[in-house]
């Protein structure tokens, strides 16, 4: 860990670009006491003890100055905050900050009317801590002699800080290496600062009310001292608002200053210092106005041809939430950024958007299908933002669904707009609502909406629950409403809370006069209890020319409920069921929603004047729920599919979720959901495939320890995707291929080449020359195989010799790779590797300075195999202070790392994780919560295998090949 300087307050209220040094002047931040105070130390007790800021105080206006020396990556400012006081007296203005040094004696508190500015007498300042030392609510306590009426007030605050240079969040330095034409093999390490400050990292930064509901508006000025031998005309700063007047460059200084904001919440403020280039364009909006779009990238040419993709979607985007929401974009410009170092995929900064450099730019020559999509759909997510999160924010963090739930649903309209024929809708139930309910299903899941009482619960938040179980929630809110009454109560919401916050009632209450339900009823159990239910569906048709249809919920959970684990609606939730059914005359319909009200019954009988064959439930897998069908009904269905009666591919892969997901909890025999699998050869739609294919390698991965059933695994799985194999060729046919086929191509050949075993096989000695190929040429050879890169790439590894010689090339080819989305994809490769020795060398050199792609990604790609599982547990043990050190404030990545021992499924080893955990229990930071889930999972695979293992192993035993 780098020792932080010894810095002090340089006091600066503008910025001036003939400032030729930071002044530095140290103050201590220890003292006991405070020369300009009495002896009394005050009040122990406080306003401070709450983790809210008092709700009487309000932030209105900030006008921060920064002055940066890059050459030390510290820096000072200054803070003035306007505020207003409503309500009762007050004498205790609280304001966040956190590992900045706050010059006491600077600290001033004005009152403010009109052009009036008193000062005021200051009795002491205090951080929560010297209070009470157990507090961690990051306040700075400035306690005026007087309590004060309601009104305005001023607060000026002088400070400094370090710039991080070990984590990626607050004010943090990036890098990159550039490579030099012009000397063989000489390389330049290049330094970016940025920010990223979601949810409560703009404290480390600078003093401010850091919760979302304090909006204020904000104006920024910036200078940056750069050392000799930096040519300052390549750097610029940018900031979400357009600058006020053009930069000034001189005297090795670059500065900025920066028009004031619209209302927005500190966790969005962003600014940015690089030398990058950008791409611009124009997008008009409805009203015939104008917004600057910019994507600024690294200077090199392939990185500018890259940031072209993002400039010709952008627009289109926006033009669709403008249609959609109703609203114009808000802001003059909207910058994008793609920084080669960065905490998650993208930050949706208020016209500053901040992307890792693989979710921001695609390359056209080399980059594939797949990436063009994440691109896409990283940029409609974060644009979604724009509005929802940013125009309208939710008032406290538990309601942080409302911000990622709903850009994570809205996205897919973003997507379709910019690219209408991938038919991304498609995928919305796949790639959103399992992996949802797959977290969901949990004993440790949680409510959609929850309390959080300190800052790693807060970090805790941004989960599979968020963001893919709040998407769920509103693509079913839009699919029982209809999309035009969903579209009219969204325009009320937005219309009635912009530039301010709202909470979760009250998307509801606007929602409500433009639905035929209450929704709010309706809603509050999907939101306030965790989970979800199972409806079983049951047919009678004894008597001809009718059929009546039972249906009946419970709460679905993998595995045992927690003693405290209790429900103001007792699991019970209101849910709209709509099916498809076939007739005896063999015609295929579609149900009206039925409505299955919990607080009537809790079942509903539903009479249908035809006889009917089978019904398959929530059709079109628009709704949070599974399915359950009695023996006859689940029989006819596996006929449907074999017969190609189901067409839906949404449907026929909800069916498949539906039947391993209640096989995990004993309602279908495993041996029922696997032989629904045997038709699989004939299925050609890639979402149902894929999902077939997961649910089979999931089975059997839990039975890998007989030697029988995992070799017939594979075996059933070479034979299901052979098909699939012989039909395709390793490149596309045109360019006018639906997304699918690329996505197929990969899954098949990927799983195709490791399945088999055979070096010889035709189609895995294809993937191992084109490896061979590619590995002489790098940069010749990728456009040819760029939607099958990952398949070539991880078959080398598979079928490497003893030596490790493909190892060893991929190796080099890593640390030769600019591109991230390249690097992810050999580390991923890499960690496949049968030799040990080799394995463990990576993680060793993955915690270098210029490690590519993220020191954490080589070992969680290491537990990704199951011959890898101790391999990689003992070596997150023997590594844990380091990587605790590196990323126990970043909840992405802490979770990532804690969730390693899910997989095992031994008393044993739920003992030892438990154990280490709790001995870790000071530094594991964000990942608390993650601790929770990865024992609930262990304790379901325990479970799991008292109760499946004999039946999953006997029907791989079982299965014979021709």
């Amino acid at each position: 860990m780098q020792r932080r300087a010894k810095i002090g307050i340089a006091v600066a209220v503008g910025v001036c670009a003939t400032i030729a040094l930071i002044v530095i002047v140290v103050v201590s931040t220890n003292k006991k006491g405070d020369d300009k105070k009495d002896d009394d130390k005050g009040e122990v007790d406080g306003p401070w003890d709450n983790i809210r800021l008092p709700e009487n105080i309000h932030a209105r206006k900030y006008k921060m100055s920064l002055n940066i020396d890059w050459e030390n990556m510290n820096y000072t400012g200054t803070q003035e905050v306007t505020m207003e006081v409503t309500g009762e007296d007050t004498k205790y203005f609280l304001i966040h900050t956190t590992g900045l040094v706050i010059d006491k004696e600077a600290t001033t508190l004005h009152q403010v009317a009109g052009d009036t500015d008193t000062q005021l007498t200051v009795k002491r300042t205090f951080m929560d801590t010297e209070k009470k030392p157990e507090l961690k609510h990051d306040f700075y306590v400035v306690e005026s002699s007087e309590a004060v009426a309601a009104g305005f007030y001023k607060m000026k605050i002088a400070f400094a800080g370090q710039v991080q240079t070990e984590r990626l969040t607050g004010m943090y330095r990036s890098k990159y290496t550039r490579k030099l034409p012009y000397q063989d093999y000489s390389e330049q390490t290049i330094y970016q600062i940025s920010t990223d400050f979601e949810p409560v990292d703009a404290r480390s930064a600078f003093p401010c009310f850091d919760e979302p509901a304090q909006k204020a508006n904000w104006t920024i000025d910036i200078a940056v001292k750069f050392p000799s031998g930096i040519n300052i005309n390549e750097y610029n700063i940018i900031s979400n608002m357009p600058l006020k007047e053009p930069q000034k460059k001189e005297n090795q200084m670059v500065s900025a200053m920066f028009k004031e904001s619209v209302p927005m919440s500190t966790y969005l403020v962003c600014f940015a210092v690089s030398d990058f280039a950008y791409k611009e364009a124009v997008h008009t909006r409805t009203d015939g106005s104008t917004v600057l779009m910019r994507v600024h990238a690294r200077r090199e040419k392939e990185f500018q041809d890259s940031a072209s993709y993002a400039l010709k979607v952008t627009p289109l985007i926006i033009q669709k939430y403008e249609d959609f929401y109703k609203v114009p974009y808000p802001l003059p410009k909207l910058d994008q950024i793609a920084l080669p170092e960065f905490n998650s995929g993208a930050m949706e900064n208020w016209g500053l958007i901040t992307y890792r450099e693989s979710s921001l730019l695609y390359n056209p020559v080399t980059s594939s299908t797949a990436e063009k999509q994440r691109v896409c759909a990283v940029i409609a997510h974060e644009v979604a933002h724009q509005w929802f999160g940013n125009l309208v924010t939710m008032a406290w963090w538990n309601d942080l669904w409302l911000n990622e739930g709903f850009a994570s649903f809205v996205e897919y309209y973003g997507i379709d707009e910019s690219e209408p024929d991938w038919k991304i809708l498609d995928f919305f139930y796949p790639d959103e609502v399992t992996t949802a309910m797959n977290f969901d299903s949990s004993p440790s899941s949680h409510p959609i909406s929850v309390q959080v009482s300190s800052p790693e619960e807060l970090s805790g938040l941004f989960d599979t629950i968020s963001y893919r179980k709040g998407s769920s929630i509103n693509w079913m809110m839009l699919n029982f409403m209809g999309a035009d009454q969903f579209s009219t109560g969204l325009e009320n919401y937005i219309a009635k809370h912009k530039y301010g916050n709202a909470e979760m009632v009250d998307l509801f209450d606007a929602l409500n006069p433009a639905a035929a339900v209450n929704v709010t009823k309706v809603m509050l159990t999907w939101t306030l209890q965790m989970g979800f239910p199972y409806v079983t569906a049951t047919l009678d048709n004894s008597v001809s020319g009718k059929t009546t249809i039972t249906l009946e919920q419970n709460r679905f959970i993998v595995g045992d409920a927690k003693d405290d684990d209790t429900s103001q609606f007792d699991y019970q939730w209101h849910i709209p069921f709509s099916y498809v059914y076939k007739t005896k005359a063999g015609d295929v319909k579609t149900s009206d929603i039925h409505w299955l009200w919990y607080d009537d019954d809790n079942s509903k009988t539903i009479t249908v004047t035809e006889d009917i064959e089978w019904i398959k439930g929530n059709a079109g897998g628009n709704f949070y729920y599974l399915v359950n069908y009695e023996d006859a009904n689940l029989a006819a269905l596996a006929t449907a599919l074999e017969a190609g009666d189901l067409t839906s591919a949404t449907d026929k892969t909800s069916l498949v979720y539906d039947s391993f997901r209640l096989a995990e909890t004993n309602k279908v025999l495993y041996s029922k959901a696997l032989d629904m699998t045997k038709y699989a050869k004939a299925e050609k739609e890639y979402v149902v495939l894929s999902r077939i294919l997961s649910e089979v390698l999931t089975a059997g991965d839990k039975v890998r320890s007989d030697a029988t059933a995992y070799a017939n695994l594979w075996k059933y799985v070479a034979a299901m995707l052979k098909p699939r194999v012989d039909d395709m060729t390793w490149n596309p046919l045109s360019d006018d291929e639906p997304i699918t086929a690329p996505k197929m191509r990969d899954m098949a050949l990927r799983n195709y080449c490791k399945a088999i075993g055979d070096e010889t096989d035709s189609v895995v000695a294809e993937a191992l020359k084109k490896f061979t190929e590619f590995a002489a040429d790098p940069a010749g050879k990728k456009s040819g195989i760029s939607d099958v890169f990952t398949t070539v790439m991880r078959t080398a590894i598979i079928y490497d010799d003893d030596k490790s010689t493909n190892w060893h090339k991929m190796w080099k080819l890593l640390q030769d790779s600019d591109w991230e989305a390249d690097q992810r994809i050999y580390i991923a490769a890499l960690a496949r590797s049968k030799d040990e020795t080799v394995l463990r060398q990576m993680i060793k050199d993955s915690f270098a300075e210029d490690a590519k792609a993220g020191t954490w990604r080589y070992l969680y790609y290491v537990s990704y195999h199951g011959d890898h599982y101790d391999l990689a547990w003992e070596l997150l043990q023997t590594n844990w202070d380091e990587y605790a050190l590196r990323y126990n404030t970043t909840s992405f990545t802490m979770g990532y790392l804690v969730e390693i021992p899910e997989v095992f499924d031994t008393d044993e080893k739920l003992a030892e994780v438990e154990t280490f955990f709790a001995s870790k229990e000071s530094n594991i930071g964000t990942g608390k919560k993650t601790v929770e889930e990865t024992v609930a999972k262990i304790k379901s695979n325990i479970k799991w295998k008292k109760e499946h293992f004999d039946n999953v192993k006997q029907w791989f035993t079982n299965l014979t090949f021709d």
